[in-house]
């Protein structure tokens, strides 16, 4: 979304909450906004849900950048898919939007502190989350497999068999890999080799150069890769012909306190009504990942996780 109106903070309360996160932070006005060319307008059964004591404001935890979910633009201004999507919500709500940059791992904290009232940080929805969050999930994806355009061997899990696969220095995918590994065994055919590097670029780059098959990535990143100018007819998505979205699906969304059921129930409404009205899909499909909304917004709905 690139026509909504901003106004920072005042200087005072700015430098309050730049000493408390060691980041920035943004509000934005109550008003109507236009994400990704549609206009939000405030809804009054949906910001009749909105518990009192917010007064009419709510401060969201981000961690940028985290592309495609939220990062700073070419001028510096805060975007991403949880971004706007948080904006559409919040004109819907009838509530003023304020974005307080940190640490992933500090999201979670900074509910608990007081300092934050809702987590908007590309956070994954799991049971173990569950024990001091409620999420509202609007989004899933699972795992898949970004391979050379050229290459028409690999079309599912066990063409990975024998090849050579890259995963990110810190990243969950080796576990994916190790669960891939007994359907090699059962096959009949050799184990995946993988290749640990330090970033995606370097995984790319490898695969590029002949020097790696196939990078294991989320539906997101690999939609985020394929779509990339620089990228341009390189590489395909192979993905389950059962589950377009990917292998081991994972939901996430917005997430706020066990002990703020109400205004999850009031998040829950407003995003409800931005993916009937067809926002949460403009918003995924101009950022270049059409297949990530969820096929029926809702609170808890973690998924399990299996291939």
């Amino acid at each position: 979304m690139k026509s909504s109106s901003r106004s920072f903070l005042s200087a005072a309360c700015a430098a309050l909450v730049l000493a408390i996160h060691g980041g920035a932070a943004f509000a934005e006005a109550a008003t109507d906004q236009v994400v990704a060319g549609k206009t939000i307008t405030r809804d009054e059964t949906i910001a009749a849900l909105v518990p009192p004591k917010f007064n009419g404001a709510l401060r969201f935890a981000v961690s940028a950048p985290y592309r495609p979910w939220m990062y700073f633009d070419d001028n510096n201004e805060l975007t991403g898919i949880e971004v706007d999507v948080v904006r559409a919500i919040a004109a819907k709500l009838g509530v003023e939007a304020t974005f307080i940059n940190m640490k992933f791992d500090g999201a979670i904290p900074s509910l608990q502190a007081g300092q934050a009232d809702v987590i908007a940080a590309g956070m994954g929805d799991t049971l173990e989350r569950e024990k001091v969050l409620n999420f509202i999930d609007y989004r899933t994806l699972g795992n898949v497999v970004v391979v050379p355009a050229s290459d028409q061997s690999i079309n599912d899990l066990v063409d990975l068999c024998g090849k050579t696969v890259t995963r990110e220095s810190g990243d969950v995918f080796a576990k994916f890999i190790d669960q891939v590994q007994p359907r090699c065994q059962e096959a009949g055919k050799p184990e995946i080799t993988i290749m640990t590097l330090p970033d995606s670029n370097a995984a790319l780059l490898a695969i590029k150069s002949g020097t790696a098959d196939a990078q294991i990535v989320n539906l997101s990143a690999a939609e985020s890769i394929v779509r990339a100018e620089e990228n341009a007819d390189l590489f395909r998505i192979v993905r389950p012909a059962h589950s377009p979205r990917g292998w081991r699906l994972s939901n996430g969304g917005l997430g706020v306190l066990k002990s703020e059921m109400d205004l999850a129930v009031a998040i829950e409404a407003a995003l409800k009504a931005a993916k009937e009205e067809g926002t949460l899909q403009a918003i995924a499909d101009q950022y270049g990942n059409p297949s990530i909304i969820i096929d029926e917004v809702g609170i808890n709905t973690p998924t399990s996780g299996e291939l």
